[in-house]
Parts: structure tokens; sequence; C-alpha cells
């Protein structure tokens, strides 16, 4: 039985209530993604002169003995895992989820106890409900924000690597290349990874040596705090950047869509008016020719 006009009507204005909020949710996402991408862009110079130094550090310094760079046997791990707060950005959260208990697994199956940090709500519900060990959860900061609490959970993953609390961890961070590609990115994060050779060789060829002074601890002491928490600043920048792109494709989708069954409704809404008409002509026409007859 088709549909009386009035109740197509009402689901054409429903869709079209919907359709503003979706058109208001795609605008705050592109205004706050230019803002993120304007950070992610003015921190990338940075991140990698830093990791430059680093390596350029540990190129030079010969046998490295300290806390934060000491490598041993992997028993207990840490990863961070960084995701949104909100949903309604397709399948962003999916696959950093998809990709974080991938890796879980695969710690798993080697043997190694893996403990959680969460970094959005998101990730926290979704690998607590699968019986991850989630031990630690912060909600997705902003602005101002975003330094202070990278810097505390930097401080917190310091101090666990040096006290033995794990012995290595690892950050998985959304890596943004462009508005339509945003990929799922594991890193070393602790201890801090050394350089393999073919690294070195090629640092080699456009690195000068270095003269450290007045010696690597007291460099280390001062470059690899800095280095860690621009590393965590940089996946969480990364991240945000990320989920504001895919959650402005996924309201423009949206909006293309509601288009489409509105547009699809008033179709059928104009024929089940005609053939109302229609049949009213049909029913006044008979009876004028009843009362004739």
């Amino acid at each position: 039985m088709a549909e009386a006009p009035r109740e197509i009507l009402r689901r054409i204005r429903g869709i079209k209530s919907t359709q503003q909020i979706t058109k208001a949710m795609e605008m705050v996402a592109a205004v706050k993604l230019n803002r993120v991408r304007a950070q992610a862009e003015s921190a990338r110079p940075f991140v990698e002169n830093i990791k430059m130094m680093m390596q350029s550090l540990c190129l030079n310094a010969g046998e490295i003995d300290h806390p934060l760079f000491e490598e041993r046997p992997i028993n207990k791990v840490f990863f961070v895992v960084i995701t949104s707060d909100r949903g309604l950005c397709g399948t962003f959260n999916t696959n950093l989820i998809n990709a974080a208990a991938a890796f879980i697994d695969e710690q798993v199956e080697e043997g190694k106890e893996v403990s959680v940090i969460t970094i959005g709500r998101k990730g926290t519900e979704t690998l607590t409900r699968m019986g991850y060990n989630v031990i630690l959860s912060h909600e997705v900061p902003w602005g101002d924000a975003i330094v202070t609490e990278m810097n505390n959970i930097c401080v917190h993953l310091r101090q666990s690597f040096v006290s033995g609390q794990c012995d290595a961890v690892y950050v998985l961070y959304s890596k943004f290349e462009n508005v339509l590609r945003h990929v799922p990115t594991t890193i070393q994060y602790l201890p801090v990874p050394q350089l393999a050779e073919e690294e070195k060789k090629a640092l080699l060829k456009m690195s000068a040596d270095f003269i450290i002074e007045p010696n690597f601890e007291e460099m280390a002491g001062m470059l690899t705090p800095r280095y860690l928490e621009t590393q965590l600043y940089h996946g969480q920048i990364e991240t945000l950047a990320s989920e504001y792109a895919a959650r402005m494709v996924a309201m423009r989708n949206a909006n293309d869509n509601a288009e489409e069954v509105i547009a699809d409704l008033t179709l059928s809404y104009n024929k089940a008016r005609q053939a109302s008409i229609t049949t009213e002509l049909i029913d006044i026409i008979g009876g004028a020719e009843a009362l004739q007859g």
C-alpha cells in the first residue's frame, strides 16, 4: 500500500531537520581541521629537526649508557592508543581499534604482558569491552591543554619505564596524510630506538662529526625528554587532524545522501498527491453522473 502524502511530507521534514545538524557538524569539523592542520604543519619541521638531532647524537655517542635508551628483555609492554572522544567520523576509530587489537594480540602471542593506556573515550570503551587490560584512560585534550596533558603522560611513561614497570612503550596514532587518507601508525616510544645500520649509513652521508660537551649523559638528559614530549604531542595533533577530516567527510556524505533521499521522497510525494487528486476527481465526476442519471 502506497504511503499517504502527509506521511511522506513528515519524513521529508524529518530528514531536512537532520540535514541541518549534519551541515553544522561539517562546518564545525572543517573549521577545527584548518586550525589543527596548521598546528600539525607548523610542528612537523620541529619534529623532524629534533629527531635528526637525536639521531646525530646517537650516531656520535658510541656506546649509549642512559636509562631511556636501555634495551632489556621485553616482558611487559605499555601500549598508548590515541583515538577520539566522539563518533560520527566514519571508520576512523574502527581502523585505529582494529590496528590496536592486532598489535596487542601479536604481542600476547609472543608471551608478553600488554597494558593499554588510552587517549580518547572511544578507544577506552571499545578496548575495555573487547577484554583488553586498560590501566589508564584520558579524554582527548584541546587547545593549550594538549601540551600540558601530553607532557604529563610523557612523564608517567618515562617513570614507568625507568622504574621497571614496563620494558617497552609503543604508541598508536593516526598519521594525517590528506583529508581522505589517514593511516594508523605504531611507533616504538621507549626505549628510544637505536639507529639501524641503513639509517646510520644514510645519516653519515649528510652529517658532520659532533663533539658532545660536557658529555652524552647530560646532553641526553636535556634532549631526550623534549624529544619524547614532541613525539607524543605530534601523534596527538596528527590524530586530531585525522579525526576532523574523517568527520567532515562523513558529514558531507551524509548531506549528499540526505539530498538524494529528499529528492526521491519529493518525487513519491508528488506522485501520491497526484494520485490522490485523480481519485478525488473520479469520485466527483462519478457522483455528478449519478445525480444526472
